[in-house]
Formats: structure tokens, C-alpha cells, sequence
């Protein structure tokens, strides 16, 4: 995939970014399980006194208690500040794909192999998102965005399970970047991903909404002019 810097408005991205707004609502849903589960344990020891039912259930729900309550200060902390997490990935071309009445699917066009090393292995990414700033909500609209990439384990060999397009709107309200950014991209990777845009509810039935293509066809393609744009 390609390489993409530049400068993160970080109170815009913390506004606009989902994955950050996600995280937040994480934390919240987290602060009230946490509060639901505290009201449960006493509710038991009000109900039960202090016998052995209460107290095995008090510190299994106390225990869980806990967990949520630690998630609070922790997530920040684990996805650090905007832009390191768009320093941390590369550049793909992303496309709106569906529009709903409330939401709208990006699709990507990413790199799933984990390892440099190894040939690489084309597949597409979506994500359901709410909006994008200055990005019509259009099939076939360009949304240049940054592969994030997620889960990976033994039996996935060498690939990655899940990969998220991060809009690059998402980091920067000037469209000078955007701008930049789409350029980047190759010009034949953005007339693959076009091409197949009509894959998106496919990908969207995967697990992970990830689905991996064949290699041999669209590695060659993606790789064939890999430096034209």
C-alpha cells in the first residue's frame, strides 16, 4: 500500500474520528455496566444478608465490576493520540459503497498479508460508517483513508482478519490533503476498487468484513502499475 503523512487536527479528528468516538462510547457503556453491576451486589446483600450465595455472587459481579472500571482509563491510553494512529498505517483507496438512510458502507482495497516479507495479498475492507465531512454520500465517492488493521492469529497465517479503512477526512478538515492523499494512491487501484464496488454486501456477510481476493488476478493488477497516478 503507500505511505501517507501529514499534520492531524487532533480536536477535529477526536470529533470526527469514529474510531475515537467509538472508544468513548465504550467507555461510557463500561462506566454504566459497571454502575448496573455495583447496584446488583448490593441489591444481593440486601436481599440475601451475607451468606455464602451472596458473597460468591458479590465477588463475581464485583469482579466484573472491576474490569469495566479499569477499561475507563485504560482505552485512551491504548490507542494513543490521533496522530500516531494515522502515523502507525498506510494509505488505500477507499470508495463509498452503500448508502442507508442513516449510515453509509466504505469499501477498500487493502494489503491483508501481516508479514513485509510475503507477496502481498489484495482483499476488501468495509466499514459502516455516519459520516465522513465533505465526502457526498454518493456510490463510487473517493474516500482516501488509512488501512487499520486488527486481529491476526495463528490460524490466519501470515494474514490479517480484520482490516478498517480510517478516512483521511477523518484527521484533517483542509481539503488540500484530501486532495493529496487521493493522488497518492495509484490510479489503477482506484479503478479496481470500482470495479468491484458491486462485492460490497459479500464482504459485508464475512466475519470480520474483510474478504480476500484472489491473488493471482488482482495481486498482478495492483502490482502490474503500482507506481502510476
Amino acid at each position: 500500500m503507500t505511505p501517507f503523512d501529514f499534520t492531524v487536527d487532533e480536536a477535529y479528528s477526536r470529533k470526527h474520528n469514529e474510531f475515537f468516538r467509538d472508544a468513548k462510547r465504550l467507555q461510557i457503556a463500561a462506566g454504566i455496566l459497571a454502575a448496573l453491576l455495583i447496584a446488583v451486589v448490593i441489591a444481593l446483600f440486601v436481599t440475601l444478608g451475607v451468606s455464602v450465595t451472596s458473597i460468591a455472587l458479590g465477588i463475581t459481579f464485583g469482579f466484573f465490576a472491576l474490569l469495566c472500571l479499569v477499561v475507563i482509563p485504560v482505552l485512551p491510553r491504548k490507542m494513543g493520540d490521533p496522530q500516531h494512529y494515522y502515523n502507525m498505517y498506510d494509505l488505500v483507496p477507499a470508495m463509498v459503497a452503500k448508502v442507508n438512510p442513516r449510515d453509509m458502507v466504505l469499501l477498500a482495497l487493502v494489503d491483508a498479508t501481516a508479514d513485509p516479507s510475503n507477496p502481498s495479498r489484495p482483499a476488501l475492507a468495509a466499514r459502516t460508517v455516519t459520516s465522513v465531512p465533505g465526502i457526498p454520500r454518493e456510490v463510487g465517492t473517493h474516500v482516501p483513508s488509512m488501512a487499520v488493521t486488527g486481529i491476526q492469529t495463528l490460524r490466519s497465517k501470515g494474514l490479517y482478519e480484520e482490516i478498517s479503512p480510517m478516512p483521511v477526512a477523518w484527521g484533517t478538515k483542509d481539503s488540500q490533503v484530501w486532495k493529496l492523499a487521493e493522488r497518492a494512491i495509484p490510479r489503477n487501484h482506484w479503478a479496481m476498487l470500482q470495479g468491484l464496488l458491486n462485492q460490497v454486501d459479500d464482504v459485508l456477510a464475512t466475519k470480520r468484513n474483510l474478504l480476500l481476493l484472489d491473488p493471482d488476478t488482482h495481486g498482478k493488477a495492483m502490482g502490474k502499475h503500482a507506481s502510476e497516478n
